[in-house]
């Protein structure tokens, strides 16, 4: 009996004919004989990696899960706007003074005849939440005990207590006290005047300066015909000049204040035997629109470092006493600007003379007052201009005035034997015109 196996490609048979098997078993044996050609291999290489890619670009991705819409479960945040972090104050020093008006000075604010004490405080906080601002407060233990309080806020810059005394101001039986308050960082002293007086067991504010120009400096003077005393108030005529006092009298209802109508500057020379004089310059408004609008009506000479004392008065020199001269325009004792005085030895006598400054022209020009030793008072000398050089080496002037844009003349004098001026020399300087 035959049973033969089917013959498939992916089988061996070892069946067959004994030739067939012979030769099949020595192929085996011997192992292949030539290898493919090497483009044959790279061709098959790359057919397999396409293949690749092409089963890897046919795979689909599995559907991603679909998320839920947390935004629209939450509440609705509202839209809040931070502020502004709070600015920082510069550090700015809070001033305080305080002083103390004692039993000594013998306050009686309340005429009982026991002596009471004042203290003054003032306060300038920068830093205060309001804003800047200062206080002012008034206390005043009473010999009796009481103790009394004022106390203001107000505007900010009066804190330095220039001054505080207790007078017989408004009532000859007990005193008023009288307080002047500077202003913090004034250039030219600008002060306050409170006067407070004891009103029904309260300290009540009777008067208070309203004048946006009253410096520091007041101070108290007799009244002629009255026990009670006057406030001399400063009131700033321009920073040149010495101020003009106001006079603050009580008239038994209320308040008197008369402007003095002139202001006074001070001026010293030194004469024989280092002798010292005061020159008190009467200084006014004209009230003119143009031209000069400060003028000295006087001049009074004082003997000694001081002024206002009729008893060391030496003479009064006026504008009129002047001597008339055509050659310059004379305006009289003018007090415009700073310059309106210049103190000066010009006739070499080693004696201090003055001139004085009377045009308003570039030129000037001054007028000279030399002292003479024998009358003992300054008597009339020369007109100069604004530029005269004192050339004491060679005991010298030299006058020098200015002709425009044209030129300039310069004299020079020398003094004789007899103390007069003699011309000695005269010099032309002509200036190139423009063009």
């Amino acid at each position: 009996m035959k049973n033969k196996m089917p013959r498939t490609p992916f089988s061996t048979p070892l069946s067959g004919s004994a030739k067939e098997t012979e030769i099949r078993i020595r192929n085996i044996m011997s192992g292949p004989k030539k290898r493919p050609p090497l483009p044959f291999l790279i061709l098959v290489f790359f057919i397999c990696i396409f293949c690749g890619n092409i089963v890897s670009c046919q795979m689909a991705e599995p559907d991603a899960p679909a998320l839920p819409n947390i935004s629209a479960s939450l509440p609705e945040i509202p839209d809040i706007s931070l502020p502004d972090p709070p600015k920082q104050k510069p550090e700015a020093k809070v001033w305080e003074y305080q002083a103390v008006l004692g039993d000594l000075e013998d306050v009686d604010l309340d005429g009982d005849g026991l002596p009471d004490t004042v203290t003054v405080a003032t306060r300038l906080d920068p830093q205060s939440e309001a804003g800047t601002y200062d206080t002012l407060t008034v206390t005043a233990v009473l010999g009796s005990g009481a103790e009394l309080e004022y106390h203001e806020t107000g505007e900010p810059g009066w804190c330095f207590i220039n001054i505080i005394y207790a007078h017989r101001i408004t009532n000859p039986d007990r005193d008023s006290l009288v307080l002047e308050l500077g202003a913090f960082g004034s250039t030219y002293d600008a002060a306050e005047t409170i006067v407070l007086e004891l009103v029904d067991g309260k300290l009540t504010e009777r008067y208070r300066t309203e004048n946006s120009s009253t410096i520091s400096g007041v101070y108290s003077t007799g009244g002629e015909d009255s026990p009670l005393l006057d406030l001399r108030i400063p009131v700033l005529v321009d920073k040149w000049h010495a101020p003009e006092y106001h006079t603050l009298s009580w008239n038994g209802t209320g308040w008197d204040e008369t402007p003095d109508g002139y202001f006074t500057d001070a001026e010293t020379v030194t004469v024989t035997g280092g002798r010292v004089l005061t020159l008190a310059l009467r200084g006014r408004y004209t009230g003119e629109e143009f031209g000069p609008h400060l003028i000295y009506d006087q001049i009074q000479v004082f003997d000694g470092d001081m002024m206002f004392n009729p008893n060391m008065l030496l003479q009064t020199i006026l504008p009129d006493d002047v001597p008339a001269d055509d050659r310059f325009l004379y305006e009289g004792f003018l007090a415009d600007g700073s310059s309106w005085i210049w103190v000066q030895d010009v006739n070499f006598d080693g004696l201090e003379d003055f001139g004085i400054y009377c045009g308003s022209s570039y030129n000037g020009p001054m007028y000279w007052f030399l002292w003479n030793e024998e009358t003992g008072k300054y008597e009339p000398g020369f007109f100069s201009s604004v530029n005269l050089t004192v050339d004491t080496e060679k005991q010298q002037l030299v006058d020098t005035w200015k002709d425009g844009y044209a030129g300039r003349d310069s004299y020079t004098y020398q003094f004789n034997d007899q103390g007069e001026r003699e011309l000695v020399d005269h010099q032309r300087d002509d200036l190139p015109l423009p063009g």
